[in-house]
């Protein structure tokens, strides 16, 4: 690496750094040392043998270079200063942008964006395509890792939309048919008629633009399949459902770019029209980005009583596991519960590498276009046939069924802890020390986010880092199920049922109990404990009052839990009253891996069990 750095392209450009690659080459910050600015210097992979013997991709890669400067001053454009040839390829100087993402990034961040900011940036895009166009330039892999969003003069971030690799990949993104019969293109994005083995237009690039704004306000991209040639038969053959979460004229303007025949498609002025439109007219409230409430530090004061749990259980409480060994005095500590391995929904992700197959495998059978008559209808209203997809809620998530309140799950976070689509498995809330639990469903529509967070409060306040996750059913639905209200931990398990789906009777790990909850801890003889949940208007041992976070990084063995506990609850519940303060957490690898939390009750000091009635703080 420190010889690449040291790397002087044309004697001008020293490489710094590599951004990334992909799109046919890798990206490098350099520094033109003659100007002595920053820039974005591309590699241009070339294969090692043009078609034939009867091209030049290093001269073609430069020509398309060159013909993409031409587009240097459009504001939707990335800026293409120079073109050299070093190492037998061809090197692309471009602006460089720092803070800039791409649209991609951006939705698996941040989850489907609004409908006018998703217009916005296909408004954007639309007018460099359009640009380029007038010219004779095709863009040929419009997708959304080829859309950035750059933060705009004043500093805002995701304002400027940029489009990048405009016409200079050679392998990934070529769009003839070669000499060895093959196409080749970016899966699900490409437009049909491409695949038939005709050659990129200006509607191609229009189709594609299509299927990025579906992709940015969905959150999934229309043709989304588990395989390459699922993808490609349905960007062929299959009509995709209206977007939902599109405002009426941003769902206009998709549908229209996603017709199958290019005659049919929507051209570029009405689609100029319609965005400018939807970029007016704001987006309908689903609510579908995923949101965090986590419990930020110790509390001072402990909170209120949960409700009397009601009956959920389905499984016998002796076939759940023993839970905690016991520490001697007040710093109680809990058994390690068994990690359970995740059955995960396998979902395959097509990236943007590129893909080819024969040109001759997809033929045009009559079933690819669609009537300016039909279009029209599936903008209006999904198909009468379709009432419940195969996939309520996509086929990220792997479910077949809907979920129902009280549900526990295990999940798999493609894109990071707690972001985008997980894929998620239906598990026993007792037996497999779940990851979430569906609170509570809300119907599809209206402000579903909102409504889930006023569920889940109350249950959130008992809950140490809690993350509440709103899963939203697939697009396209005409009779979708309910959004599901999840909630999980940070850097934890649940270990079972939570707040009213837990019964009287069973056996609890720290995890599922919050201040207010009773309990009663029986010790075996190896020194474990085994803790029931009870009701605190019948004698119990011990109430939980508040929840108090470890600092440092020191292992759970190192902590006196009880001291914690008497530091910051002592006053209020033990003094003078003949009580003591206890302590629990949950287990040594959810400690080590951050939650550091040590959940606080009181007892009585001579050992015998509180009264009945719930125990109120002194001060």
């Amino acid at each position: 690496m420190a010889r690449d750095r040291e790397r002087v392209i044309a004697g001008r450009y020293r490489l710094r750094q590599r951004l990334g690659s992909g799109g046919g080459g890798s990206v490098w910050l350099a520094e033109d040392e003659e100007l002595r600015a920053q820039v974005a210097v591309k590699e241009i992979d070339v294969p090692h043998a043009s078609d034939g013997g009867v091209d030049d991709p290093v001269g073609r890669g430069r020509k398309e270079a060159l013909r993409a400067a031409q587009l240097r001053e459009h504001p939707n454009v990335i800026t293409v200063y120079d073109v050299v040839e070093a190492e037998d390829r061809p090197w692309i100087v471009m602006e460089y942008l720092p803070g800039t993402r791409d649209l991609n990034a951006v939705v698996k961040e941040r989850g489907p964006l609004p409908s006018d900011e998703v217009a916005r940036i296909g408004a954007a895009a639309l007018d460099g395509l359009s640009a380029g166009h007038r010219v004779g330039i095709i863009h040929r892999d419009v997708k959304p890792s080829n859309l950035l969003l750059a933060p705009d003069h004043s500093g805002v971030p995701d304002r400027r939309v940029l489009l990048t690799d405009y016409g200079i990949s050679l392998r990934p993104r070529e769009t003839r048919i070669t000499q060895s019969g093959m196409v080749i293109g970016t899966p699900g994005y490409v437009a049909p008629e491409r695949l038939s083995g005709a050659e990129a237009t200006p509607a191609s690039d229009l189709f594609s633009l299509g299927v990025t704004l579906y992709f940015a306000v969905e959150g999934a991209a229309p043709f989304e399949r588990d395989t390459i040639d699922a993808a490609l038969m349905a960007a062929l053959t299959t009509e995709p459902s209206v977007p939902q979460r599109a405002s009426a004229p941003l769902s206009r303007v998709i549908m229209g770019l996603l017709a199958k025949d290019p005659l049919d498609r929507t051209q570029a002025a009405e689609a100029g029209e319609l965005l400018a439109e939807a970029t007016q007219s704001g987006s309908p409230a689903t609510g579908t980005a995923p949101s965090e409430s986590p419990v930020s530090g110790p509390r001072s004061t402990p909170l209120p009583a949960l409700p009397a749990p009601a009956p959920a259980r389905a499984s016998d409480p002796a076939s759940a596991p023993d839970t905690r060994p016991a520490s001697e005095g007040t710093g109680k500590t809990p058994a390690r519960r068994t990690p359970v391995l995740l059955a995960l929904a396998a979902v395959l992700v097509v990236g943007g590498g590129g893909f080819a197959l024969g040109a001759g495998t997809f033929r045009d059978t009559g079933h690819g276009a669609a009537s300016a008559e039909t279009r029209a209808k599936a903008v209006t209203s999904p198909s009468p046939t379709v009432t419940r997809g195969a996939y309520p809620y996509g086929r990220r998530a792997g479910l077949r069924e809907e979920l129902n309140s009280g549900q526990c799950v295990d999940a798999d976070w493609k894109g990071g802890a707690f972001k985008g689509r997980p894929g998620l498995k239906v598990v026993d809330c007792y037996d497999d020390d779940p990851e979430g639990q569906v609170i509570a469903t809300v119907a599809a529509g209206g402000a579903v986010q909102s409504e889930c967070t006023r569920r889940t409060s109350e249950l959130r306040k008992t809950m140490a880092d809690p993350v509440l996750y709103v899963l939203t059913p697939e697009a396209g639905q005409s009779e979708p199920p309910a959004a599901a209200c999840l909630l999980f931990l940070k850097h934890a398990t649940l270990g079972g049922p939570l707040g009213d789906f837990r019964k009287f009777g069973d056996k609890v790990y720290v995890s599922q109990l919050g201040p207010g909850d009773c309990i009663n801890a029986e010790k075996d003889k190896d020194g474990k404990y085994t803790e029931t949940l009870v009701s605190c208007e019948k004698p119990h041992d011990e109430q939980m009052v508040g929840w108090t976070w470890a600092s440092g990084d020191g292992s759970a063995d190192s902590v006196d839990m009880g001291g914690l506990c008497q530091e910051k609850y002592g006053v209020d519940w033990a003094r003078g009253r003949g009580h003591e303060m206890s302590g629990w957490y949950s287990t040594d690898e959810e400690w080590d891996n951050g939650f550091r939390y040590t959940l606080c009750s009181v007892d009585r000091e001579d050992g015998k069990q509180l009264p009945g009635g719930a125990l109120k703080p002194a001060y």
